[in-house]
């Protein structure tokens, strides 16, 4: 079609095509997308409330990693946890089998201050060592910590432990250690899941 002499074509060209061949508008944003999306706004994450409430029962772990002057290398168990009466006190009982070896058993305390956001960790393992370390849980899903030095065997040792929060029923925990102020170096990773009851 073409316009005739002497007349307008505006019309005619807003109006093409016609209704029936135009395209359909696509859908909304909102209909494609999660309600978080729209608009940028950030996914939700999963949380958790800080404290003793979080560990308090049973766990079942396997821990895969090397020896060292403070850890006897691959080994499962199970961490029981027990609250003292109402107290922000955890005391710690663990009990498993070394892989290739025989039982352990190594005990401790969790003591945690709401305040400064910290976790206190005790570990008297079975050779008689102790451990203390400091650990920052301002984060709802981690927990960064970090040993005194503790004298093993003539070495001086350090560790560094991140605790993640995966959920209320399960966390993991990674290991460094630094022998006589020598950089720290990967020691193991453990798996922990909440014992049915």
């Amino acid at each position: 079609m073409r316009c005739q002499p002497g007349r307008s074509c505006s019309s005619w060209h807003s109006n093409w095509p016609p209704p029936r061949f135009r395209p359909r508008a696509a859908a909304a944003s909102s209909h494609l997308a999660p309600s978080w999306a729209v608009g940028g706004a950030v996914p939700p994450q999963p949380q958790q409330q800080q404290g003793v409430e979080y560990f308090a029962g049973a766990w079942t772990f396997t821990y895969t990693g090397r020896e060292s002057p403070v850890t006897s290398g691959p080994r499962s168990g199970t961490v029981t946890f027990s609250r003292r009466g109402s107290s922000n006190v955890l005391e710690v009982r663990t009990e498993g089998q070394i892989e290739g070896g025989g039982a352990f058993r190594d005990t401790g305390t969790f003591e945690w201050n709401d305040a400064d956001k910290q976790m206190t960790m005790t570990e008297r393992l079975a050779n008689g060592t102790e451990i203390t370390s400091v650990g920052n849980w301002s984060s709802p899903l981690t927990i960064r910590a970090e040993s005194r030095p503790v004298q093993v065997g003539g070495q001086s040792v350090r560790l560094r432990r991140v605790y993640s929060i995966v959920s209320a029923q399960a966390f993991t925990v990674s290991e460094d250690i630094s022998v006589d102020g020598g950089p720290f170096q990967r020691l193991g990773a453990g798996q922990f899941s909440k014992a049915v009851k």
